[in-house]
């Protein structure tokens, strides 16, 4: 996500659909974690999805309790 947007720590105009930063915190393992923002948690979580995808990643979405496609 950090290519696409940037770190909300860094976010001057308020633009990353991230609620917490810096990314690297939510990083436990194989895992990462990253809070989204309401407004704009659908387009940042498809693109999520696509990218773990892509990678041959999980990416599994905590408010939907279920994988993404």
């Amino acid at each position: 996500m950090s290519d696409r947007w940037c770190d909300i720590t860094e976010d001057e105009d308020e633009t990353s659909p991230r609620s917490v930063g810096p990314l690297i915190d939510g990083a436990s393992g194989p895992l990462v974690y990253f809070g989204l923002a309401w407004g704009t948690a659908g387009e940042a979580s498809s693109y999520a999805a696509d990218v773990a995808e892509s990678m041959e990643l999980i990416c599994f979405d905590v408010q939907e309790n279920r994988l993404r496609p």
